[in-house]
């Protein structure tokens, strides 16, 4: 009796995990087929309240420090070390990013000037905003903002 039981749920989990896969390989698109979506070139608008430059309190120890910086998904996008301006928008244009999730990545070493920080970020595709934020800081606060978006059908297309 045992190993009829035994056998019988050897043959249930099998026929589960015969299922699963079967049902799993037969979705399908909308279509019947695989969209492809090109790559476009993302428009990043950068505004800040705060001008950057030079720290002259810095300890000098040989390594040059940058005084803003742009990362896209990792990757290094922009550059400064004479500054940027306040209020004056940074516009950028980015190489082709697939459909996917994106990340932006400011960061800056503000001058200091007693008051609260701000960096306002926005991505777009084709003159659309996909999308932006503002962030604010204390003064005196190195400045780390990140903005997370995704292209694909719905955003840019």
């Amino acid at each position: 009796m045992k190993f009829i039981l035994t056998v019988a749920v050897w043959i249930v989990t099998a026929g589960i995990v015969f299922f699963f896969f079967a049902y799993r390989g037969s979705e399908n698109t909308e279509s019947g087929h695989t969209q492809f979506y090109a790559e476009r070139e993302i428009t990043i608008d950068i505004t800040t309240t705060f001008s950057t430059g030079e720290d002259p309190f810095a300890l000098d120890i040989g390594a040059k420090q940058k005084g803003f910086t742009v990362l896209l998904d990792g990757k290094k996008i922009y550059e400064t070390d004479s500054g940027v301006t306040k209020g004056v928008p940074v516009e950028l244009k980015a190489a082709g990013a697939a459909a996917g999730k994106h990340e932006i990545t400011v960061n800056a070493s503000p001058v200091s000037d007693g008051g609260v920080n701000a960096v306002r970020i926005r991505a777009l595709i084709d003159g659309n905003v996909v999308s932006e934020d503002t962030q604010w800081f204390e003064d005196g606060q190195e400045i780390v903002a990140a903005l997370r978006f995704e292209t694909g059908k719905n955003n840019g297309q």
